[in-house]
């Protein structure tokens, strides 16, 4: 699954259901690293080009996996899974995801 900031700022979560994958995907060049921090506030911290801290609560939030079990029991493996190997943050409850930056839409 990732999260997706398209180039006019829209925040969405595609592939949803791939739970073996994570990451954040950016419209643009790391040239649009602010506009990006400022699309994901309440979702998640970019503190450099390379990295983002989801949050747990922003994933689990959205409309189109709120009310669905199976998707919210399945993110919580997802998180247990990931816990050893320092890319879950028990503070921020967030979950770590490299940025994947696209200069094409």
């Amino acid at each position: 699954m990732f999260v997706k900031v398209a180039a006019d700022g829209s925040v969405s979560l595609e592939d949803r259901d791939n739970f073996r994958a994570f990451k954040l995907v950016v419209e643009g060049g790391p040239a649009r690293l602010d506009q990006a921090r400022r699309a994901l506030t309440g979702t998640a911290e970019l503190p450099d080009q390379a990295t983002a801290w989801i949050y747990e609560k922003a994933l689990r939030e959205r409309a189109e996996v709120a009310g669905d079990a199976t998707w919210q029991g399945n993110l919580g493996t997802m998180i247990e899974k990931a816990k050893p190997h320092g890319w879950v943050d028990e503070q921020k409850k967030a979950i770590k995801a490299h940025i994947e930056w696209t200069e094409k839409a």
